[in-house]
């Protein structure tokens, strides 16, 4: 019986020390898993470098391995990366900056805002008393500056008493509807130098189906897009948003502005 018992002890002393041992070896190998993995990434936060505010949705992409991802709601990210790699952060609002990894530490990244100098337009309504120059005579002015009660004058335009009314019947001259129908055109061909595919690329990362849908759903009527206030950068960021709102197979369709038209 003593036996028994002696060698029971010993086949469970046996026991703990292997379990003692596995237990070691899983710890062991969770620490190992945590620090590799930890080897493994690189983690910071974005800010705007003037305001210091964080940065959401700027493209953080490993030009080595070509993994890719958005900063989250807080500036926030984690890459996979190693020594060595360049990490770049882009967006169409900031400048671009690329940093190169010595080690993988956490990191705080700050980029600039890109400053877009569009050329100047200036709108004006100028009237041309020049009939050559294609434009309508600026309209008799009269008692108190009204067009339709004027002064009666002679052949030499000097005043001989008496008034004279003056009534059009509501419809534009020809030379009137001319003058409207070019001023709108170059209205449009003004907006449209500025809002073409050429030109919103340098500010938009999407191109092709995608980018004549945007230009479409999105073009500034000439009230907008000359008001003094105008902006094209905000507009073209706010737009962004809410095309970005649309899910990516409609973005990228033909049918989506089709149906917009309808």
């Amino acid at each position: 019986m003593t036996d028994v018992n002696t060698f029971t002890k010993f086949m469970l002393g046996i026991i703990l020390i292997n379990m003692r041992r596995l237990l070691l070896l899983l710890m062991f190998g969770f620490v190992f898993v945590q620090v590799s993995y930890g080897q493994d990434q690189l983690t910071g936060r974005v800010y705007e470098n003037k305001t210091k505010v964080f940065l959401q949705g700027i493209r953080v992409e490993n030009l080595k391995t070509h993994a890719m991802l958005m900063t989250s709601t807080d500036g926030s990210f984690s890459i996979k990366a190693s020594v060595g790699d360049l990490i770049c952060f882009t967006n169409y609002n900031y400048k671009p900056d690329t940093l190169y990894l010595t080690e993988l530490r956490y990191v705080q990244v700050f980029l600039d805002p890109r400053v877009t100098v569009l050329d100047e337009v200036n709108v004006t309504n100028q009237q041309i008393n020049n009939k050559s120059a294609g434009f309508g005579i600026a309209p008799e002015k009269g008692v108190l500056g009204s067009s339709q009660v004027l002064y009666q004058t002679d052949s030499e335009l000097r005043p001989i008493g008496g008034l004279k009314l003056n009534f059009k019947d509501g419809k534009d001259t020809q030379r009137e509807h001319e003058t409207k129908v070019a001023a709108t055109e170059k209205e449009k061909n003004g907006i449209l130098k500025v809002f073409n595919a050429e030109n919103l690329k340098k500010y938009l990362p999407i191109s092709g189906q995608e980018m004549d849908n945007f230009i479409i759903l999105y073009m500034p009527d000439a009230s907008t897009f000359y008001n003094s206030a105008f902006n094209l950068v905000a507009y073209l960021n706010g737009s962004f948003e809410e095309f970005n709102k649309i899910p990516v197979e409609q973005r990228q369709s033909k049918e989506l502005t089709q149906l917009k038209s309808n």
